[in-house]
């Protein structure tokens, strides 16, 4: 299955409460995609799905890639306009099927947690339930990963955006830097965006577990994010997205 499939797949509905999740077509589809795959269920808590490869011990995870899967609308579609673009609701299904999709593919490192979050488009406890899962692991994580949707860089007809950074060393600055410029791809750099998970990841858990190095990649979309009407995503962004996700997922900083 690959990336189109996986989106209209993933493109459906999932609400929380900002406690638990009530309606799970889309949370349902995820495990459903996932189950028999290289990847195991590690944890399901009230807000969030983490995700690992089977027998790699906790030791190893070095990386956590974070996509929310709660959403706004009132109905979920998904329909590809032509060759250049489909037209959706977007937030968040797009990155959803993007690392779905390279999680079926086994092309991410052993050491790559995912997680699946909601409360994202209110007060982000799931990925502050992410935290204390983490918390209670033998494991230290060398960054955080979050992919969400944006409107930066439409107009630049860039492929991707690297927002909110937090957290990194100098040296992982221009580690980081250096794979945007090997990548070739045009982009957008936008220290400071709108709030997103990295506000929490960035902070850590006060006595439990330390801020993390973190930043959003985000795939540019055009039109409002949470308005009916959907957003158009530019087809030729994806494998763009992926490259660099990859990349970001498989690097260590430390």
């Amino acid at each position: 299955m690959r990336y189109a499939d996986l989106l209209g797949d993933l493109t459906i509905d999932c609400k929380d409460n900002g406690v638990c999740f009530q309606v799970k077509d889309r949370l349902d589809k995820i495990k459903s995609l996932l189950k028999g795959s290289l990847y195991e269920l590690i944890e399901e808590g009230d807000l969030s799905l983490v995700y690992a490869k089977a027998d790699v011990t906790p030791e190893e995870y070095k990386t956590l890639l974070s996509t929310h899967i709660d959403c706004v609308y009132s109905r979920c579609f998904s329909e590809e306009i032509d060759e250049r673009y489909w037209i959706g609701t977007f937030d968040n299904s797009a990155t959803n099927a993007a690392v779905i999709d390279l999680m079926l593919q086994g092309v991410l490192d052993d050491s790559v947690l995912i997680t699946f979050t909601g409360d994202e488009e209110k007060d982000t406890k799931g990925a502050v339930e992410v935290m204390r899962y983490l918390s209670g692991l033998s494991c230290e994580i060398d960054h955080v990963v979050v992919l969400d949707v944006t409107n930066e860089g439409w107009e630049d007809e860039a492929m991707f955006t690297i927002e909110n950074d937090r957290g990194f060393d100098i040296l992982a600055g221009f580690q980081i830097v250096s794979l945007l410029q090997e990548s070739g791809y045009p982009c957008n750099f936008l220290h400071k965006a709108e709030p997103d998970e990295t506000w929490e990841y960035g902070k850590g858990l006060p006595g439990l577990l330390p801020p993390i190095p973190c930043l959003s990649l985000c795939l540019p979309v055009d039109g409002d994010m949470h308005g009916e009407a959907g957003v158009r995503l530019r087809k030729n962004s994806i494998p763009a997205y992926q490259a660099i996700l990859m990349r970001l997922a498989n690097v260590l900083f430390t």
